[in-house]
C-alpha cells in the first residue's frame, strides 16, 4: 500500500510539471526560501517550482509528500498533504460514495489554507470520465472540475 501512495503522488508531482516551470533552489526569492524553512524546518527532497500566481514547493516531512505554495514575498497560502482514503473523514468518504457512487478514488490530499479553510482534495475516474473534486470536512461537495 505505500509504495502505491508513493507511486500515486509521484505522479501527481510529475503530472504538475507540465502546468509549473522547475527552478533551481538559487533563483527563488529569499522571501519564498526564509518563509519556506520557518514553516517546515523538517522538510526534505524540497523541489521549487513557479506557476503563474505563486511559488509551489514540493518536499517530504516525515516521508509525506507534501506541497507548499508562497506568494513571491514570502506569504504562505496553503499547503497540500497526500494522504490514504482511510484518512478520510466518515463524512467525506459517504459524501464521495453518494455523489460519485460509480467513481474510484485514485489520489487524495488534505489542503490547509492562511484563511485557516481546511478541505479534502480527490480525483475521481470511470472509464470514461474523471473529476478532480473538493469536499468540506463535513463532506459537502465545494467545486467538481472535469479532468482532461
Amino acid at each position: 500500500m505505500k509504495k502505491l501512495i508513493v507511486l500515486i503522488s509521484d505522479f501527481f508531482l510529475i503530472s504538475l510539471m507540465g502546468v509549473t516551470q522547475i527552478i533551481a533552489p538559487e533563483k527563488v526569492p529569499a522571501d519564498v526560501g526564509q518563509a519556506f524553512a520557518k514553516k517546515c524546518p523538517q522538510a526534505t527532497d524540497i523541489k521549487y517550482e513557479m506557476d503563474k500566481k505563486y511559488y509551489e514547493v514540493s518536499y517530504k516531512e516525515n516521508g509525506v509528500v507534501m506541497s507548499a505554495n508562497f506568494t513571491s514575498n514570502g506569504e504562505w497560502l496553503e499547503t497540500e498533504t497526500i494522504i490514504t482514503e482511510s484518512d478520510l473523514p466518515e463524512k467525506v468518504l459517504n459524501s464521495a460514495a453518494e455523489n460519485f457512487a460509480d467513481f474510484k478514488i485514485t489520489q487524495v490530499s488534505k489542503v490547509e489554507s492562511a484563511d485557516k479553510v481546511v478541505y479534502y482534495e480527490m480525483y475521481l475516474k470511470t472509464n470514461k470520465k474523471g473529476y478532480d473534486v473538493k469536499f468540506s470536512p463535513e463532506g459537502v461537495v465545494l467545486k467538481k472540475t472535469k479532468l482532461k
